[in-house]
């Protein structure tokens, strides 16, 4: 999706940067008619469209970074409260309290009422995508079972997992230049374009009016999607790895 919301992108800006007499001689030489009414309708419904899927999908990824702090950070204060001396149900009823997210508040009305508390913590890493939930549901079984001490189990998972996070970020932060590189170039078409309108030769003109301008557009437009999207799938098959 990305691609293709970066090419919409690379669309609209190439319109926008036109001046406005040039608009108005290439893009509208005319009246327009109620079809062309309703297509203009359309291409801003688009727009639209992609702004709302840009913001969703940014949204999201915030709202999943939450959610592993917090779930770091209740296992963390579980182990707290296990350390304390508080029995272990309490001790997650407690843990899950104190946290701003509630990240696995179902599990908690289910130790609340004594019912199987791994299995309901299985449900929650389901909803929520957070595997350490699954790792913390399985010591609990194991504890449970066995009688093994689960402070000190759940101690080395918060450990674990603030690691792992910290590599992510660590991941995240070297993966930014070549990501930033691949927007630069994916830009450096637009900027010629805009040269190009600036010392007089009409390359925009050129592009949407002779059937050579469109096929190189189109050629243009289709290597931009690929390159943009094998860099996304490079970077983030390397983000995927931890």
């Amino acid at each position: 999706m990305t691609p293709i919301i970066a090419a919409g992108l690379i669309a609209i800006a190439v319109y926008l940067m036109m001046p406005m007499g040039f608009r108005r001689r290439v893009i509208a030489p005319r009246v327009q008619s109620v079809d062309e009414i309703a297509l203009a309708r359309e291409a801003s419904t688009i727009v639209a469209k992609l702004q709302r899927t840009v913001e969703h999908r940014w949204r999201r990824k915030r709202r999943q970074q939450a959610w592993q702090s917090a779930a770091t950070e209740l296992v963390a204060a579980f182990s707290a409260e296990l350390r304390a001396g508080q029995p272990v149900r309490q001790a997650f009823v407690r843990a899950q309290r104190s946290s701003p997210v509630p990240v696995a508040a179902h599990a908690v009305a289910v130790a609340e009422l004594g019912g199987d508390v791994p299995r309901a913590l299985r449900v929650e890493a389901a909803r929520t995508g957070l595997p350490i939930l699954n790792s913390l549901a399985a010591l609990w079984r194991v504890a449970e079972g066995s009688g093994a001490g689960l402070a000190q189990a759940a101690d080395r998972l918060a450990i674990a997992e603030s690691a792992a996070a910290q590599a992510r970020a660590e991941v995240a932060a070297q993966l930014a230049s070549p990501r930033a590189t691949a927007k630069v170039l994916a830009g450096l078409p637009l900027v010629g374009v805009m040269l190009g309108s600036g010392l007089g030769a009409s390359p925009v003109a050129w592009l949407l009016g002779s059937v050579w301008g469109v096929m190189v557009l189109t050629v243009g437009l289709g290597l931009e999607v690929l390159g943009l999207w094998w860099i996304a799938r490079l970077t983030n098959s390397v983000e995927r790895l931890l």
